[in-house]
């Protein structure tokens, strides 16, 4: 056979052939958008494990309507065991006897074995003498515990039909257990230190305080930038933080520790309210809630100088150039922190007093520090911490006029003007 014959039966074949794959194309079916979409090739993304569990049915341990259902029996067993970890065995308020005392079923009450005196389940707490059911103050603190960012006592007094004083009075109470009952004692490890204006910076042009709205011309002296430390060498500048700072202008210092497993986030959260982010602040600050064998991270600010003579290690990132420098250095923990705090100020609490800005940073930092309980584990959490304080020293008469008349900070408490109109104000008619 010819070159010029095996050519054409080759041609002659490869002829067939498409024909074959047109008729082919012709006949097959075409597909429909949902097999096109099936077909395609799936990218299995990363599942969030935090957002996991929040979905999950291990994240609601107690609802709504389990606590509706509780009667008042229910409700002091349920508080005992929050309170002393029994029903059954518990320390008697009075001379502290630790025993099986004699239970009343018609008063709920307990009468002491060694003393003789009788005592209930909010005997010597922040809820000593409350008028409000038992079971309608779990049901209130419920839900005031289970926002995100928090609940407001107004929402809180249209959901529940109280006035605002009653619902006000009782929040607030859980604030000051966790004030002096969560925001207590040291953490090691490596710890995490951060600091975030709070209220009062460009003061003028937010809601709430008339006083801001005129820039100061004078800096008071306790205010005005330092020039030597205190072994009178000489400060390096700072980058226009405390040149004309506001005197209504207050910031938040946090610690939070490092988890030891990665990625789990921060374990323990401390919190503190000063008027400026200087050396002294920040240094009474760690001294007063780290160990002093922790590792401590900062940003760069000259404030926290003195923590590498102060703890075994201090590490800083610069945060005009990284977040963090891959080595595992950054205090991106403590950052998250000051967002859930500017998300709780100005979304849900709109812009709070002085007085009561520290109570509103350790709320926080316990909601922080509970991310990962259910909502039984993190209500009986709250009361186990609330109710170990003893009785309320800030909010006890609170509507007969006695409330505390000084702000929380680490320089040390100073006295703060009550917010609001003047006695005897009268409103201007409009034109």
């Amino acid at each position: 056979m010819s070159t010029n014959q095996t050519k054409k039966s080759q041609d002659a074949e490869q002829a067939v052939k498409d024909l074959k794959a047109l008729e082919e194309q012709d006949n097959a079916k075409a597909l429909t958008p949902e097999e096109e979409r099936r077909k395609r090739k799936r990218v299995k993304r990363r599942a969030n494990p935090r957002a996991a569990f929040h979905m999950s049915k291990a994240s609601v341990g107690l609802n709504s309507e389990d606590l509706g259902s509780m009667t008042d029996r229910d409700a002091v067993n349920w508080v005992a065991v929050a309170r002393w970890g029994s029903k059954t065995e518990m320390p008697c308020p009075h001379c502290g006897t630790f025993d099986k005392h004699y239970f009343t079923r018609a008063d709920l009450r307990w009468k002491c074995k060694c003393c003789s005196k009788r005592f209930s389940v909010t005997s010597d707490t922040v809820l000593s003498g409350h008028k409000l059911p038992l079971t309608k103050i779990l049901r209130i603190v419920f839900d005031w515990s289970n926002g995100a960012s928090g609940m407001p006592a107004l929402q809180l007094r249209r959901n529940w039909n109280h006035t605002y004083s009653t619902v006000l009075s009782l929040v607030h109470k859980m604030r000051e257990g966790l004030v002096r009952g969560n925001n207590i004692g040291a953490i090691a490890g490596v710890n995490e230190m951060d600091g975030m204006d709070v209220i009062g910076r460009r003061g003028y042009a937010k809601r709430g305080n008339p006083k801001d709205k005129a820039k100061p011309t004078e800096i008071p002296p306790e205010l005005q930038k330092p020039k030597v430390d205190e072994n009178g060498k000489e400060l390096p500048p700072k980058h226009e933080k405390n040149t004309r700072q506001n005197p209504e202008r207050r910031l938040m210092l946090v610690m939070c520790q490092r988890g030891v497993s990665a990625g789990t986030g921060s374990s323990a959260t401390r919190v503190t309210i000063a008027v400026r982010e200087e050396g002294r602040t920040v240094t009474a600050f760690a001294r007063k809630h780290a160990s002093a064998e922790s590792i401590m991270m900062t940003d760069e600010d000259n404030s926290y100088g003195a923590f590498s003579e102060l703890f075994a290690a201090h590490n800083t990132v610069n945060h005009s150039q990284e977040y963090s420098n891959g080595k595992g250095v950054s205090n991106n923990q403590a950052e998250s922190f000051n967002a859930r705090m500017r998300r709780s100020v100005e979304g849900i609490y709109l812009n709070p007093s002085h007085k009561y800005l520290m109570e509103y940073a350790c709320e926080n930092a316990w909601r922080q520090d509970v991310r990962k309980l259910n909502t039984g584990k993190r209500l009986e959490h709250l009361f186990g911490k609330v109710l170990s304080v003893g009785t309320s020293q800030w909010w006890s008469n609170y509507t007969h006029g006695e409330n505390r008349e000084c702000e929380l900070l680490i320089e040390g408490n100073r006295p703060v003007a009550t917010r609001g109109k003047p006695k005897g104000y009268q409103h201007r008619l409009p034109r």
